[in-house]
């Protein structure tokens, strides 16, 4: 009943322990939906973004010396080298709360890590990350273990997965109108809010189907969809896991420009009120920055959004994002 996830725990060179730091902190970095491997791509839709390979760069070698933070990533069940040969539905049979028990393992492992101060182990957290870091850290108490020091939410704070699919749909419905010619003209006949929600409650009667199955087939088995983790996605108050789980340091950075959740939550009264319990909150909405961390000076669309990624995937992260990361670690971690 168990199984093997593979990943990379970048650590810098071991002369960083003659500028005087024994054990680093650390940071687990929790991909957002789907596929997602180590390096944050999903190799079945060929999305190649590098996003977590990126971060964890910058954090071990990109740094000041004595402020290298060690990074660990993984690739999720049934991902890249974490696969069952017996299983090849692996990943879609996985529910969200095999995704936030994954991540305790993984903090699991770095508080055993002879380098790493199991007393300043942070969670990043990019999308679906973001949005089930508090359950994490509920998770990683009660295991007893050392509690989370600090959690960075990477577009998904103050979200739900409910709240997400209905803001894109707003932006479909609102794209679809300024969509201009025959597309245009197409695209408000067979996409409208009618169609889209009869569409999303279509897929949900499936997925509480007699049994409660873990995975469905849809299109004549052409696609898969994970009906255990919509079930509990579904089911998860993101609020109330932020107020009663959330003790530690918080960094929330959502872009005005992410198509994909609510920016909203960053604003510094709603950050506050979310999360009561923090011992320190700090929230960022940086004007250009998009959900996949890089930042476009022309509109966000997310009708173009596949187009948008494979082109974004050849940019560097957000300069301003790593810079607001960097600063607050050197506050939180460093004391700088």
């Amino acid at each position: 009943g168990t199984l093997l996830l593979y990943g990379d725990l970048s650590l810098p060179s071991e002369d960083e322990e003659t500028s005087g730091i024994h054990l680093l902190p650390a940071i687990v970095i929790v991909s957002g939906s789907g596929p997602v491997d180590r390096n944050g791509n999903i190799p079945q839709m060929k999305l190649k973004l590098n996003t977590s390979s990126q971060i964890a760069k910058h954090l071990v070698d990109e740094r000041p010396k004595g402020r290298t933070i060690a990074v660990l990533s993984y690739d999720k069940r049934g991902v890249g080298k974490s696969i069952k040969k017996d299983d090849k539905n692996l990943f879609y049979r996985t529910g969200m709360m095999d995704i936030i028990l994954d991540a305790v393992e993984a903090v699991r492992y770095l508080s055993a890590h002879p380098r790493i101060d199991k007393s300043k182990i942070v969670l990043m957290g990019h999308s679906e990350g973001a949005i089930i870091l508090p359950n994490i850290c509920r998770e990683v108490k009660k295991a007893g273990l050392t509690p989370i020091f600090g959690c960075i939410f990477y577009a998904g704070f103050g979200e739900t997965l409910k709240k997400a699919l209905e803001l894109q749909r707003e932006h479909i419905l609102a794209d679809v109108q300024v969509e201009t010619g025959v597309k245009g003209f197409i695209l408000r006949r067979v996409l409208t809010e009618e169609k889209l929600v009869k569409q999303f409650e279509d897929s949900m009667e499936k997925m509480h189907a007699e049994g409660d199955p873990d995975f469905i087939s849809m299109q004549c088995g052409l696609v898969k969809q994970p009906a255990k983790w919509w079930r509990e996605h579904m089911a998860n108050d993101a609020e109330i896991a932020l107020k009663e789980h959330i003790t530690c340091h918080c960094l929330a950075i959502t872009g005005q420009k992410d198509v994909q959740v609510h920016n909203e939550p960053c604003s510094p009264e709603k950050a506050a009120a979310l999360v009561p319990m923090a011992a320190s909150i700090e929230c960022h909405r940086p004007n250009e920055l998009t959900h996949s961390l890089r930042s476009t000076d022309g509109r966000a669309s997310i009708l173009n959004i596949k187009s948008d990624y494979a082109r974004m995937g050849k940019l560097p992260l957000d300069a301003e994002l790593l810079s607001i990361t960097d600063d607050w670690c050197d506050r939180k971690l460093f004391g700088i």
